[in-house]
């Protein structure tokens, strides 16, 4: 079995970037089980509004070009869209700035991943996108 690397603290900046989506959009978010494409689902009183994905960084927007994302959370994403009409996005929480994009934007596709676990199912395809494309929350 894979071991689980998210921690108790990844949970919770999780929680604090959905608290400001929230907040800012004036949605419910509520935090999808574990294993599911997406962290969370964002619903208003009219229903789902939007698929999200939430990642933490700690480096400045500017250190890379590029946000890189499982090519199969993008491939779900972008078939919830096409055959349900709901949007996913992922949001970035950088050191300085909180951005997010659509899923269904350009990107471009390529193996990566981390190398630093010794974990051979961290590498595999991904989706890059460009981190000049975000907008801010």
């Amino acid at each position: 079995m894979r071991p689980k690397y998210e921690t108790n603290k990844d949970v919770a900046n999780e929680k604090n970037v959905a608290e400001k989506i929230a907040a800012a959009r004036g949605y419910m978010m509520v935090k999808l089980p574990p294993m599911h494409p997406m962290d969370y689902a964002a619903f208003s009183t009219e229903g789902i509004k939007a698929f999200i994905e939430v990642k933490c960084r700690n480096v400045d927007k500017a250190k890379y070009d590029t946000m890189m994302i499982g090519m199969e959370k993008v491939l779900w994403a972008r078939q919830v869209k096409q055959s349900f009409g709901i949007n996913c996005f992922m949001f970035v929480q950088w050191n300085d700035d909180l951005g997010y994009l659509s899923l269904t934007a350009n990107c471009e596709v390529d193996i990566g991943g981390r190398s630093d676990r010794g974990d051979p199912l961290d590498m595999g395809m991904y989706c890059y996108f460009q981190t000049s494309e975000f907008m801010e929350l």
